[in-house]
């Protein structure tokens, strides 16, 4: 009778323990902004042009493409040998005070095009204006939209995202890139 009342109590403790303590660590939470330069949103109001030499731009609808996605993106062409365009936000990263250390990703699509033109995605720390993070690319004449990605783990709230166009070298046709569809995205 003892055995048969402590195998049922036994049971009745591994079965609660195993419905109130999950398996693994509760789900993380994510957080997001998105932006794609569409005019109901007044991009212009949000965005900062930057430049080092002749910039063109930005122009937010045009005048080279269509959108990846919506009505709207945003268009810079950068004119001056070793010059460069930029747009930039300070980025309220709301989870990182309560969460420091999240995981963070920038995204942005691009439409890149010119000889040698270069992209940089930039996360930027405000106070030292340093990288955080950075991702860099090259291209001669490729038309198309294609995701450029930055990850980092969030130390700070607020970061400055820039997107910049520069022209390695002077050549007949200035570095020129659309931009569309901006996400940044942090797990916690």
């Amino acid at each position: 009778m003892r055995s048969s009342l402590l195998r049922v109590l036994t049971t009745v403790v591994i079965t609660a323990a195993a419905v109130l303590v999950p398996a693994e660590p509760a789900s993380a939470g994510i957080w997001q902004l998105t932006d794609g330069f569409e005019p109901s949103t007044n991009p212009a109001s949000s965005w900062t042009l930057t430049a080092n030499g002749h910039c063109g731009g930005p122009t937010f609808g045009g005048p080279s493409s269509t959108p990846r996605t919506g009505s709207g993106w945003a268009h810079m062409t950068a004119f001056t040998a070793h010059g460069w365009c930029a747009l930039g936000r300070t980025v309220h990263l709301t989870p990182v005070s309560i969460h420091p250390g999240a995981r963070c990703t920038a995204g942005v699509w691009t439409e890149l095009w010119g000889n040698e033109a270069s992209f940089n995605l930039e996360v930027i720390d405000p106070d030292t204006w340093t990288y955080i993070a950075l991702r860099s690319i090259t291209q001669d004449w490729v038309h198309g939209w294609e995701l450029q990605t930055v990850s980092w783990t969030a130390q700070r709230s607020d970061v400055v995202l820039r997107l910049t166009v520069g022209q390695q070298h002077p050549y007949w046709h200035a570095a020129e890139v659309d931009l569309d569809d901006v996400v940044v995205q942090c797990a916690y």
